[in-house]
């Protein structure tokens, strides 16, 4: 294994259902932030971070992400695109185990998804640093209202330490959370999360990294960042409306307001 400089995956190969029939042509990674695609904001994020390798994870029948990360590549950016394998099942954790034997040469690896951008701040980099550490993986998070709990992955601590992971509980009841702490597509991982990774009724038989991360907290040190950035989604059309009009009122925003 190698700390000279770790990779991070951006998974760019959802089916968009929810922006269908457009997302039939044009992947909703490829929705525009300003004049920039959100799966480009993640990416220069992820190197900013201190990445010196990004792999974006498309779908095996996508040709539009693949053709734009060629053009990145071409302008110099150290990133490459790698068509998923379903032959290890459905579901955000599939891009890893596609790449599995390039990951399990690392000692760490970040995981970014594609549709979610985290404008200003720097967590990425404040998560590796606190993974090198020793924690097993460092997970992002962020304090929500706690009625949306019910759509969202929401992360449990120890009562002592509010920085260390229980558990990850997908859509609970908010009646049963005691801090609305909403799981942010964000992690950095160690190879050990390759164990976890599996399909399982939890995820409605999907290979989900956010139940696989809850089981490995349930026997390891993992550690929660929440994020100090803007957590914006480009994932559905309300939020994608929503993320418009954060990224521009901060564009507008004086820098000593944000």
């Amino acid at each position: 294994m190698t700390r000279r400089g770790w990779t991070a995956v951006v998974t760019a190969a959802g089916q968009a259902t929810r922006f269908r029939p457009f997302s039939t042509v044009v992947p909703k990674e490829m929705l525009p932030l300003g004049d920039t695609p959100a799966v480009e904001h993640v990416i220069d994020e992820c190197l900013r971070a201190g990445a010196t390798r990004v792999l974006v994870a498309t779908r095996p029948d996508d040709t539009v992400v693949p053709a734009y990360v060629e053009v990145l590549r071409q302008k110099g950016r150290p990133v490459d695109a790698v068509a998923e394998d379903l032959g290890h099942g459905y579901g955000n954790g599939t891009p890893l185990l596609t790449i599995r034997e390039q990951l399990q040469r690392h000692e760490l690896f970040g995981v970014a998804f594609g549709d979610d951008v985290v404008l200003g701040g720097a967590d990425l980099a404040a998560m590796y640093e606190l993974a090198v550490t020793d924690a097993e993986a460092v997970i992002a998070a962020q304090v929500i209202n706690r009625e949306d709990v019910g759509s969202f992955g929401v992360v449990d601590v120890a009562p002592g330490d509010p920085s260390r992971v229980t558990g990850i509980r997908q859509r609970p009841d908010p009646a049963t959370v005691r801090e609305p702490l909403a799981v942010v597509s964000r992690l950095i991982l160690r190879p050990s999360i390759f164990d976890m990774l599996r399909p399982t009724d939890l995820a409605r038989g999907e290979v989900d990294l956010g139940v696989a991360v809850g089981r490995l907290a349930e026997r390891a040190d993992v550690r929660v960042h929440r994020i100090t950035g803007h957590w914006i989604t480009v994932g559905d059309p309300r939020r994608y409306l929503d993320a418009l009009r954060t990224y521009w009122r901060l564009q507008t925003e004086p820098a000593t307001d944000r």
